[in-house]
């Protein structure tokens, strides 16, 4: 039965996806004028769906803005964000499991529905988490954001069932990365943190005779950054941003970039051989090397994309469903 109904759920909130953008919004304006009355310095914001919750059938988001003490914060500022109504189906399903346990005789309880539909709420919530991380892309649609972190810090907001458990599905970076410095730091640290990489804001840096080799950057951004002999072979670049940057001398060799985004990128002598493409979005076209096979996977156009965030959202593309690994 949840099975049946989870592509209802999804369908509806891709068609209502403005109005998911909105509703955060105004929980973000709620949430910063709480921050400015108590004078609260809010370093991340923090967004999960309590499962205490779920048990009386409150599908509400926590959000909170958190210190620089993160998830020991004791004194979080809190706002609610409402989105009950897209989990009707989850509900519905819910009820009609709980009036036929008699049928059971005993041998399922309401314990049992709870705990399965809580996990299916669970995994909806995610669903919501990945769109969001692409709609929050948009400038417009991360005004509140900007206004919640103070520019001296990087904004990020987190996605998840707690503040130990969640994913970055925003992070964005105003300071330039001189000289690529901090790029070089968390790449001494991915060693250590594989996953370190990830969900990242790469602003303006300059990157030379640098091995990115096999490195897990799925969701990182790189904004009017420079790439001269650096290889991104074998290199996990699911759903990452490339905007305004130029590449010299530079490999893709096997790297995966499905469902990423070249834009406005200058290209000079690259190499693309094997470079898994996948509904990958290259604006104004194609970048020179690329093969026939390859040019069959590259979109240009930013309805094809959205169209390929919605089927990726349901399954039914993209290698390995969505999965972004544990950001």
């Amino acid at each position: 039965m949840l099975t049946a109904r989870e592509p209802l759920f999804w369908e509806r909130l891709f068609v209502r996806k403005a109005e998911i953008v909105s509703r955060f919004r105004e929980s973000l304006t709620r949430l910063e004028r709480r921050c400015g009355a108590c004078a609260k310095e809010c370093r991340y914001i923090y967004c999960s769906l309590l499962r205490v919750d779920l048990l009386k059938s409150r599908y509400l988001t926590l959000i909170q803005a958190v210190g620089e003490d993160y998830a020991l914060d004791p004194d979080p500022v809190e706002e609610l964000l409402d989105l009950g109504d897209f989990f009707d189906e989850l509900e519905a399903v819910r009820v009609d499991l709980i009036h036929g346990l008699p049928q059971y005789n005993g041998k399922v309880g309401a314990g049992d529905v709870q705990k399965l539909t809580a996990e299916r709420a669970v995994e909806w919530f995610w669903k919501i988490g990945f769109l969001l991380r692409f709609l929050l892309c948009v400038p417009e649609n991360r005004e509140e954001i900007m206004a919640i972190i103070p520019a001296k810090f990087p904004r990020i907001v987190r996605w998840g069932e707690y503040r130990d458990r969640g994913e970055t599905i925003f992070f964005y970076e105003e300071e330039p990365d001189r000289e690529g410095e901090r790029f070089k730091t968390l790449l001494r640290q991915s060693y250590s943190y594989p996953y370190i990489l990830q969900a990242r804001h790469l602003h303006r840096g300059e990157y030379e005779r640098m091995s990115l080799e096999e490195k897990r950057m799925e969701y990182t951004a790189f904004e009017g950054c420079s790439f001269r002999g650096v290889s991104f072979a074998g290199a996990g670049l699911f759903g990452a941003r490339f905007l305004e940057c130029r590449f010299k001398n530079c490999s893709f060799r096997e790297a995966d970039l499905a469902m990423a985004r070249f834009e406005s990128c200058e290209f000079q002598n690259v190499d693309w051989e094997r470079a898994g493409f996948a509904k990958t979005l290259c604006l104004p076209g194609p970048p020179p090397g690329l093969s026939e096979e390859q040019k069959k996977e590259i979109l240009v156009k930013e309805e094809q994309y959205n169209a390929a965030v919605f089927l990726c959202g349901t399954g039914q593309e993209g290698p390995g469903h969505h999965s972004s690994g544990g950001i």
